[in-house]
């Protein structure tokens, strides 16, 4: 590029632009689509994503005081993703903030005790004893199903495979720290240690080399991945030397919200009523999983490793109302 005292380019002046063909300068002599400086945009509907899947669904109309309706899926959700435009597009599974559920259970009921006059047991409860015994009912709502899909991107797997990483990928709790992980200690130190890399010392990283077992990036000393080249195999270029994605699953949603409720008839269609609310009886909270990856794409700070989100824990409500 040739410049003058203010730094200013010769591609950067229009003026200097004409001049240099008037010398007889090549009109692509600097850059190779002269007429295209701002860049070219390609637009394409080649993208697509795609979903399978089975469902069932079971219900109970009320009777006998019971009904219920239950319903289970089965799914595959995926997306495509192209690494450069000299390579045909791929189907991948579909991960990120949720991603695909590749299963699902869910089911609510209510069901009304047979005590108390009019039912098949205590029927003929005097007024009083129908207050005690009759009028409750238990009701819920429950919900399994797999956890969230998370890609670890195109990396390298060192000392373990992408099921042995699926399997080390589960929550950790630092009770000394009140932290919660979703990978072992030696898998983050280490792969913190594969991304500091350094041209300035020997060992080629900033601080100590990994060892045993750990994520590294894709590119190294023995491969460097490029783009498709015209008459090499489809599969060549990116994921050559990292394994393209590695997806695995955090952990299983399991929330069962329960509630006992009691009905006492005051006058006609005026009755009191009394509901005790268990939100997430069972105290199961659903973390966000995390990868470890920041905001620049990359594995460079333990405390990336650390989930910080998730639903709540068990809440407890009581309930007075009446109804007419």
């Amino acid at each position: 590029m040739v410049t003058n005292g203010d730094d200013t380019g010769l591609m950067d002046s229009a003026t200097r632009r004409a001049n240099a063909l008037t010398a007889g300068v090549p009109q692509n002599f600097f850059v190779a689509n002269p007429d295209y400086l701002g860049g070219a945009e390609v637009v394409g509907n080649g993208g697509y994503t795609k979903y399978n899947s089975l469902q069932l669904e079971l219900r109970k109309r009320l009777s006998h005081g019971l009904q219920f309706q239950s319903s289970y899926t089965f799914g595959r959700a995926y997306t495509s993703e192209r690494y450069s435009l000299r390579q045909p597009r791929r189907k991948v599974l579909d991960s990120g903030a949720i991603g695909g559920v590749t299963h699902a259970f869910k089911t609510n009921w209510t069901y009304e005790l047979p005590f108390g006059q009019g039912r098949r047991l205590a029927s003929g409860a005097g007024p009083i004893l129908d207050r005690i015994i009759g009028g409750w009912s238990f009701d819920g709502v429950a919900r399994i199903q797999s956890g969230r899909m998370l890609d670890f991107g195109n990396v390298r797997l060192v000392g373990m495979t992408t099921g042995e990483l699926q399997e080390a990928f589960k929550l950790r709790f630092d009770h000394a720290g009140r932290a919660v992980y979703m990978l072992p200690e030696d898998i983050v130190e280490n792969t913190v240690r594969a991304y500091s890399v350094s041209a300035t010392s020997a060992t080629g990283y900033s601080g100590g080399a990994p060892e045993g077992r750990y994520i590294a990036p894709a590119n190294n000393p023995d491969c460097i991945e490029t783009g498709f080249l015209p008459g090499a195999d489809e599969n060549a270029g990116f994921g050559n030397c990292g394994v393209n994605n590695v997806v695995v699953t955090g952990p299983t949603l399991f929330r069962f919200d329960l509630s006992a409720v009691k009905r006492i008839p005051i006058k006609g269609r005026l009755n009191f009523e009394f509901r005790a609310e268990f939100l997430n009886a069972f105290n199961t909270p659903w973390f966000t999983p995390v990868t470890g990856v920041d905001d620049d794409g990359r594995f460079g700070d333990p405390d990336e490793f650390e989930v910080t989100g998730g639903d709540t824990s068990r809440q407890i409500q009581l309930v007075w109302r009446i109804n007419w």
